[in-house]
């Protein structure tokens, strides 16, 4: 796990974080959160998911399950990168804070590391200025994943 800047990104991680961030149009919230997330698959495939909130949170999506949803629909299982992007309209948050996924979130990438057999997945967690990036393993961001035997 380590913070980076935008400018040390690879032009396919920039560019996959620039999907995010046009994608965040698409975010529904009362509150104006804004939360997307971009997974990068083999051949350059870009799938993404923007939050949508709704007043009760069982009806509620995560940008990240949307995503997911997104690339199986499309027949896609070899997910290489993800993306996430995200500003809370909360107290104290500023353009500089960063969005990791949720616990369920989470849990839905370990149990589809596992399916698919993948070791681990990396994320770009992105500050919503692109100050600060934080790149992660799963295995990072869910550390007692690793107690789990496959």
């Amino acid at each position: 796990m380590k913070y980076e800047k935008f400018s040390e990104l690879s032009d396919k991680e920039r560019l996959l974080i620039k999907k995010a961030f046009e994608a965040s149009e698409h975010s529904v919230s009362p509150a104006e959160h804004k939360v997307v997330s971009a997974i990068l698959c083999e051949n350059d495939e870009i799938y993404l998911g923007a939050t949508n909130t709704r007043s009760r949170a069982i009806g509620s999506t995560c940008a990240e399950r949307m995503a997911v949803d997104q690339m199986v629909f499309h027949g896609k299982e070899k997910p290489q990168l993800v993306a996430l992007v995200g500003f809370l309209q909360r107290e104290k948050w500023t353009e500089d804070n960063i969005v990791t996924p949720c616990g369920v979130c989470l849990e839905m990438y370990w149990e589809m590391i596992m399916r698919l057999g993948l070791e681990d997945l990396e994320f770009l967690c992105t500050s919503w200025n692109k100050d600060r990036i934080l790149r992660a393993k799963l295995t990072e961001l869910y550390p007692r994943i690793e107690a789990v035997k496959r």
